[in-house]
């Protein structure tokens, strides 16, 4: 198309709106005023503007940027175009913005009469770059793939501000420690900040520290070099792989003070010595931490340095358990049902609650936090057959043993973040004042009590319950299986 004919009525005829609405590029257009005529769905997600009213408004009420920066108005006082030129900027929601940009005037009968702006966001070509080389094709999500911001469900104000300052995190090269309950969503915080963050193009590489013994994780952490030990191997660690991506290290209090040592050195050195190696490697990593118990309890027990915290936890993040933010179970329902009745198993079925469940729900205290009503909805669907409502009666036998023994049974939530303990001058379990007392079958009781209660509060983690217990996960499993107790299954 000749510059002659770029003229304000034909980038906005039907036919070009029709493209620019289907452009892998932001697109805006604007009048000689300033005044927005145009922008495309694409550029509105990713400035932040798609709630707003924009259409005739002026463009500098949305994008307050210093004069120099904006393309579109050089352009409208030159005449001429501004080409692939880089600019950074923040959105109303504070997110930032890198994007290669170009403006071009729109002449009529010799005169500007507006602008017509394309941005090309580079983090997203980045990703979606990454994707083609890796032989995929730019699709939506699907299960198993990493999470973003919007995949984290709640309203609830704190639930809000968590999600805030993770995505303000996200936009800095500062290390992120978060600290929750199990079954909060941890992991699905850190790969939102992962993926919103200049470091998205790279790899996201979990390490979970609870479930790796030390001598294992060490080389698995720092690679080997050949000869460092019998049937040793130059391999590359998980933090060389990570290069200029993002290190999870899920439950760092888990990890031994030696190993902690070695972490430190790296992180302050940007350098990684393979196992049984003698020359070090530079590397470019970003760690998001993640911890199960408040931060200055694991401090006080020395189950994290002291120097490592706080080279790690320059930005510290609190997700709410969901005890404290009942009004998002509604939410949080839908968006699992709706899940579950759209997979072919469950032959595209719509699901609901009734009022009852709702009200179990909101009385429940949630050891297990959103981990556990996920497991709770999946095991009442299962028990559905050709209803459509879920109703108590089709809550497992597990969930409301749980619920009358936390909500209204004795020894009320014993043991249980945030609930009432029972006293101390109360029995374990009461014992017969006559007639025969089975030893055997009451030490099997205790036994499962305890087991349940455990993996409960732990998320139904089997290595989390077993240190709870003093138990190996071998061990519990052993227990688990001779004493018939029900784990809910993904």
């Amino acid at each position: 198309m000749r510059n002659k004919d770029l003229n304000m009525e034909t980038v906005l005829s039907p036919a070009f709106c029709k493209i620019w609405d289907n452009s892998l590029m932001g697109v805006m257009i604007i009048d000689r005023d300033g005044v927005v005529q145009y922008m495309n769905r694409l550029l509105t997600r990713t400035d932040d503007l798609q709630d707003e009213d924009i259409i005739g408004k002026k463009m500098v009420d949305f994008y307050p940027l210093e004069r120099d920066c904006h393309l579109s108005i050089q352009t409208i006082e030159t005449g001429k175009p501004i080409i692939k030129k880089t600019i950074l900027y923040y959105t109303r929601k504070k997110k930032l913005v890198n994007s290669l940009c170009s403006s071009f005037p729109l002449v009529s009968n010799g005169r500007v009469e507006g602008v017509i702006h394309f941005s090309l966001n580079l983090q997203i070509s980045q990703n979606l770059l990454a994707k083609h080389q890796d032989g995929e094709t730019a699709q939506p999500p699907l299960p198993g793939r990493p999470y973003t911001f919007d995949a984290l469900i709640g309203k609830d104000h704190r639930f809000q501000n968590a999600v805030a300052q993770a995505k303000s995190a996200s936009q800095t090269r500062f290390n992120v420690f978060i600290w929750a309950e199990s079954g909060c969503g941890k992991e699905l915080f850190a790969q939102a900040i992962h993926q919103a963050s200049p470091r998205a193009a790279h790899a996201f590489i979990p390490i979970n520290c609870a479930a790796i013994p030390d001598n294992l994780l060490e080389t698995t952490l720092f690679g080997t070099a050949k000869g460092a030990f019998t049937g040793a191997i130059d391999k590359a660690g998980l933090l060389e792989e990570a290069q200029g991506g993002t290190i999870l290290l899920d439950e760092l209090n888990s990890m031994s003070l030696e190993l902690q040592a070695k972490l430190l050195r790296v992180i302050q050195e940007k350098k990684v010595r393979r196992v049984g190696a003698l020359k070090e490697i530079p590397v470019d990593v970003s760690f998001i931490s993640t911890c199960n118990i408040p931060p200055s309890r694991a401090l006080e027990q020395g189950r994290i340095r002291n120097d490592l915290f706080y080279r790690l936890a320059v930005v510290v993040l609190e997700i709410p358990p969901l005890r404290q933010r009942k009004s998002d179970i509604p939410l949080l329902c839908a968006h699992f049902l709706d899940a579950l009745g759209s997979g072919e198993a469950a032959g595209h079925r719509s699901y609901t609650l009734s009022t009852g469940v709702y009200e179990i729900f909101n009385n429940y205290p949630w050891p297990g936090n959103v981990r556990e009503l996920e497991h709770a909805l999946k095991a009442a669907t299962a028990m559905l057959g050709p209803f459509g409502m879920i109703e108590e009666r089709h809550l497992s036998d597990y969930f409301m043993g749980n619920y009358n023994k936390l909500v209204s049974g004795p020894g009320k939530a014993a043991g249980i973040p945030g609930a009432e303990p029972a006293p101390a001058d109360r029995p374990a379990f009461d014992l017969p004042d006559r007639g025969p007392m089975d030893l055997s079958a009451t030490l099997r009781s205790v036994e499962t009590q305890y087991i349940q209660n455990a993996l409960t509060r732990a998320g139904f983690n089997i290595s989390k319950a077993g240190r709870f217990l003093n138990l190996s996960p071998q061990a519990l499993r052993y227990k688990i299986k001779r004493l018939g107790i029900h784990i809910p299954r993904e």
